[in-house]
């Protein structure tokens, strides 16, 4: 099971709750909240992606990032 892991306010303690597919989304940029499990690899697996699709871009090849 994914979890989501935040951390207080204080930094000393951290919750951990059930992930959903929206925490995928929202804890990209997180610097305090982080998912594991197979929701943190397929968000892993979608910056690796979309980094390629931006490399590919910006050497002027479109957007597929496998070309």
């Amino acid at each position: 099971m994914s979890k989501k892991i935040t951390l207080s306010a204080d930094e000393t303690t951290a919750t951990v709750a059930e992930a959903t597919v929206g925490d995928i989304f929202t804890t990209v940029l997180s610097t305090d909240s982080a998912v594991t499990g197979m929701y943190g690899l397929a968000q892993r697996a979608g910056l690796f992606t979309g980094g390629m699709a931006l490399q590919n871009v910006r050497n002027g090849n479109g957007i597929n990032p496998f070309a």
